[in-house]
């Protein structure tokens, strides 16, 4: 068991480390313009240095809270009606098409509308990431009771159980493996549209401005630095949704 452990760790980082060597291979071999293409661990050192003066910090609490506070927002509305729409047949019936159609259109091509109908602050941003989301809750939520097993169903009926408790106890658990995959497909809309929000909009702090601003600049190490941070963040976050869907759905599968 142990050694089996010890091969998965060494092929789990082969990915990684082919991708550094790629680019330490470019850098030093000038295969791009070495002013395009900082050293790698120039680009690394450069990010500790941002990290350990705190200069990056308060920008990344900006762009974490605003799309913590969208994702929020985008389970609290889609759960429920996922859910509802799933349960309730005529209900997805009548929402089956302006989903599918909201949730196919890029939400970057609505930035005007949300310029126009929430300025260009804090609830824009907001705003566009419930927008990335909530669609892709909601179908999720909706297949998972949809593609419920029925007998179970059935069961608790027979035994008296109510509307709500065949809610709480039956169709939720069934369609919690289908919700989590949604939840974690959103939280990866909600960092990317962020940090486009911060770019296209402008912001006093956040990421995706600090990355502008590194471009506008030509602050070339920053830039790669701060691209590395946001990768590794939405790295972090997918992996803590894996650790928490083997937590919460440990029986899918077995």
């Amino acid at each position: 068991m142990w050694s089996l452990r010890r091969q998965l760790f060494r092929w789990q980082w082969l990915g990684p480390l082919i991708v550094i060597a790629a680019w330490v291979g470019a850098h030093h071999w000038a295969l791009l313009n070495s002013t395009l293409l900082p050293g790698f661990f120039e680009t690394l050192a450069h990010l500790v240095r941002l990290l350990y003066t705190g200069n990056i910090l308060p920008d990344f609490a900006e762009t974490m809270l605003r799309m913590a506070a969208g994702y929020g927002i985008a389970c609290a509305i889609g759960i429920p009606l996922g859910m509802a729409m799933g349960y309730f047949s005529r209900l997805y019936q009548v929402f089956e098409i302006p989903l599918d159609f909201f949730r196919s259109l890029p939400v970057t091509t609505l930035y005007p509308l949300f310029v126009l109908l929430f300025g260009i602050g804090h609830r824009s941003k907001v705003a566009m990431v419930v927008a990335a989301c909530v669609f892709v809750i909601v179908l999720n939520a909706a297949y998972g009771v949809l593609q419920r097993k029925v007998v179970r169903t059935q069961v608790a009926q027979l035994f008296g159980a109510t509307r709500w408790q065949l809610f709480r106890d039956v169709i939720f658990w069934e369609a919690l493996p289908q919700i989590v995959i949604g939840l974690r497909i959103a939280v990866s809309y909600a960092l990317i549209v962020e940090i486009v929000c911060e770019m296209f909009m402008g912001t006093q702090r956040g990421l995706g401005q600090r990355v502008f601003e590194a471009y506008n600049t030509y602050s070339i190490v920053e830039l790669y630095a701060i691209v590395l941070l946001v990768g590794f963040t939405g790295y972090v976050v997918n992996r803590l949704f894996v650790w928490a869907e083997s937590s919460l759905v440990h029986w899918v599968g077995k």
